[in-house]
């Protein structure tokens, strides 16, 4: 997806974009995306209440309408035209608003909020030496605690991948991955 003016007026038209996820925006903007393989198409985060991955990809008409709906701005559409969940500069809260608006069946409604990733926590986590604790502090469902070692541990079992701690993050120590 190009980055163009329209992309960054939809990220400012939302109810919340973060300081540091506007200024991340802007830096990440010269930098094409890489286009993904086939097999890396299923496993890129779909959008919350997706069907598993070969019936989403086959009952998706590519219509957008989850992509337009989303108040957040955290669903874009990756060069196949299937939407695609993009947690880098706003947090998903879970409103559920691109299920509503998904015609074709391949978003359906979830009794519990998940959008299926699990923030990793990196080697560059300056929790040990500043005690920075931003991630844990933020996380709504507080499924982030501080280790033994000094480091973010998540509890999976709380989690449900809204992306806040990874939005939070100064040193971008945390990356979302797909949670199986």
């Amino acid at each position: 997806m190009e980055k163009d003016e329209r992309y960054y007026r939809g990220y400012l038209s939302h109810r919340y974009v973060s300081r540091r996820g506007l200024f991340r925006a802007f830096l990440n903007a010269s930098h094409p995306p890489e286009p993904l393989p086939d097999s890396a198409q299923l496993r890129a985060p779909r959008p919350p209440g997706a069907l598993p991955a070969p019936q989403f990809y086959q009952q998706c008409n590519r219509c957008q309408q989850c992509v337009k709906a989303c108040p957040m701005g955290v669903l874009t559409v990756n060069e196949d035209g299937y939407p695609q969940l993009a947690i880098e500069y706003a947090s998903c809260d879970g409103c559920q608003t691109c299920i509503a608006h998904c015609p074709s069946g391949a978003l359906l409604p979830q009794a519990h909020f998940d959008t299926g990733l699990r923030p990793t926590i990196g080697a560059t986590c300056i929790s040990q030496q500043r005690h920075c604790r931003s991630c844990i502090d933020t996380c709504p469902s507080q499924a982030l605690s501080l280790s033994e070692r000094g480091l973010p541990d998540v509890d999976n079992a709380r989690c449900y991948g809204c992306g806040e701690c990874l939005i939070q993050c100064e040193i971008q120590a945390i990356s979302l991955t797909p949670f199986a």
